[in-house]
């Protein structure tokens, strides 16, 4: 997912390296390729070839690993973020962002809390 520079574009405006996005986003700088990779954060390569990102690929990474963590997959994560352009300061489309993250969040602990209500009771094994 890693585009060209091209003179004038928002990507060269503000750039960060694989290894800042990474100690900003408190990751590895293999864990920043792999949410490239993933389509969470797009980068660009500059003249020397390197990796760039602009500085919301930390907020990009933030956000989806806080909604990893209530089974939130990267796809569904990277779908979301994808309406959002790189360096985008309508605050709207990032509130709107974490709004669905969370839904499908809250979703998914409701889902968790049935299946772990059935194993209490162990309701999964009576007969319908």
């Amino acid at each position: 997912m890693t585009v060209t520079d091209r003179p004038g574009s928002e990507a060269i405006q503000a750039s960060l390296t694989v290894g800042q996005v990474a100690r900003a986003a408190g990751v590895t700088p293999n864990a920043v390729r792999f949410y490239e990779r993933y389509g969470v954060i797009t980068g660009h390569r500059n003249s020397g070839n390197a990796r760039r990102f602009t500085v919301d690929a930390v907020c990009r990474i933030k956000l989806a690993l806080a909604a990893q963590r209530v089974g939130i997959t990267l796809k569904e994560s990277a779908d979301i973020l994808s309406g959002i352009p790189p360096l985008s300061p309508d605050l709207g489309q990032w509130v709107a962002a974490g709004e669905e993250l969370v839904r499908i969040g809250r979703a998914r602990i409701d889902q968790l809390q049935t299946t772990v209500n059935e194993l209490a009771t162990l309701g999964f094994l009576q007969t319908p």
